[in-house]
C-alpha cells in the first residue's frame, strides 16, 4: 500500500534530486525518483512532492521545491516532466495537492513562477501556470511574477540598449520583436487571472519602486 502523504526525505537523498534538476540529467532523475519511490513504497509523485530543500538559510538551503530549479534555469524539459509525475498516471496528487508543490514558496517567498519569470522564460511559465501556479503570489519583497519579468526588462535597458531597440518596444510589435522579459509580462496578464493583476499593477509597481533597491535585491535567482 502506497502513502498518500509527503514522507521525509533524507538530506542526501534530496541533494541528488536537486542536483538532477538543476542540472538538467532526466535519465538520472528518473532513475533516482524510481529508487526512492520503491525504497519508501510510495508514488514518485510524493517523491517529487516531499523533496524540499529545508536546510536553514544562514545554513546555504533555500527552501526550494524541484520545480523551481528547472524553472530558473530554463530547461522545460525537466520542469515538464516533473509537472508530469505530479498530475498524471494513476498515483497521480489531485489538483489541490499539485497546487500546493507548484505554489510551494522558498525562504525568500518565492515559487518556481517567480524564478521562471525573473529569468525570462516563457514556456517555464506558461508550464507552470497551466498546472496551477498563482500568478498573484508574492515574495518576501512584496513583488509578484509580472513584476520580476519587467523588472529583467529594466536589467536589459541598463546594460546599455540601443535607441532603435527602445524605439520597437515604444510601439506594438509582434510576439517575436518584444523582448523575451515583455513575452513573458504580456502572456501573464492575458492569462486566466491576468486582469485582476493588472488592476493592481500600479499598487505593486508604486509599493515596490518605494523599497528601492534593497528591497528588489531580496529577489534569489537560480
Amino acid at each position: 500500500m502506497t502513502t498518500k502523504t509527503p514522507m521525509t526525505l533524507s538530506v542526501e537523498a534530496i541533494d541528488d534530486l536537486i542536483y538532477d534538476a538543476r542540472a538538467g540529467d532526466l535519465d538520472s532523475l528518473k532513475s533516482d525518483l524510481a529508487a526512492l519511490s520503491t525504497q519508501h513504497g510510495c508514488s514518485q509523485a510524493w517523491i517529487v512532492a516531499s523533496a524540499i530543500d529545508a536546510e536553514r538559510e544562514e545554513e546555504g538551503g533555500t527552501g526550494s521545491c524541484l520545480l523551481h530549479f528547472p524553472a530558473a534555469n530554463g530547461n522545460s524539459e525537466i520542469l515538464n516532466f516533473l509537472l508530469g509525475v505530479l498530475s498524471h498516471g494513476e498515483a497521480r496528487l489531485d489538483q489541490t495537492q499539485v497546487a500546493a508543490v507548484v505554489n510551494h514558496r522558498n525562504h525568500s517567498g518565492n515559487t518556481a513562477l517567480h524564478w521562471a519569470a525573473l529569468n525570462t522564460h516563457l514556456e517555464c511559465v506558461k508550464a507552470l501556470v497551466e498546472a496551477g501556479a498563482d500568478i498573484s503570489i508574492t515574495n518576501d519583497a512584496g513583488l509578484d511574477a509580472v513584476f520580476l519579468a519587467e523588472r529583467a526588462d529594466w536589467s536589459t535597458e541598463e546594460q546599455g540598449e540601443t535607441e532603435a531597440e527602445a524605439e520597437v518596444q515604444e510601439r506594438e510589435v509582434d510576439a517575436a520583436q518584444m523582448s523575451k522579459g515583455r513575452q513573458v509580462v504580456e502572456w501573464l496578464l492575458s492569462s486566466e487571472n491576468g486582469n485582476e493583476l493588472e488592476r493592481g499593477a500600479g499598487e505593486n509597481t508604486a509599493a515596490a519602486a518605494a523599497e528601492g533597491t534593497e528591497g528588489a535585491m531580496q529577489v534569489d535567482e537560480k
